[in-house]
């Protein structure tokens, strides 16, 4: 997967969610231009914030205990507000049932602004 120092030019989110595509360019003056798309797949859960003008600078996998742990107030607020694809009564059976099930998480950072997760059972080129 290439994408340290290259911008996001689109992201597209198919198949009812289940399917993120990362668009992503490298295209500084002076240098040849490269694209690179970034497929995630069975996409669980995901959240961008502030997608213009981002320079992606790392996609780590994290595991997914940890990063739901992190993320612990927004999943349930989110499921509150919008019902939570997989949960089911509490945060330690959604965990339980990502991890169960192969999930795995993906924290993106940026240089400017962006952040971003994805929680899904694959990630590929394409």
């Amino acid at each position: 997967m290439h994408y340290h120092d290259y911008h996001l030019s689109k992201y597209e989110v198919s198949d009812r969610g289940e399917t993120i595509i990362l668009h992503l360019l490298y295209e500084y003056a002076g240098e040849e231009t490269d694209e690179s798309h970034i497929k995630f797949s069975n996409v669980a859960l995901y959240n961008f914030v502030h997608t213009s003008g981002t320079i992606i600078t790392d996609i780590e996998e994290i595991p997914v205990a940890d990063f739901i742990q992190k993320i612990s107030k927004d999943v349930i607020e989110w499921n509150r507000m919008y019902s939570v694809n997989f949960w089911k009564d509490s945060l330690e059976n959604y965990i339980h049932t990502l991890q169960t099930e192969g999930y795995k998480a993906w924290s993106i950072e940026s240089a400017i602004g962006f952040y971003g997760f994805i929680i899904a059972k694959s990630v590929s080129d394409i």
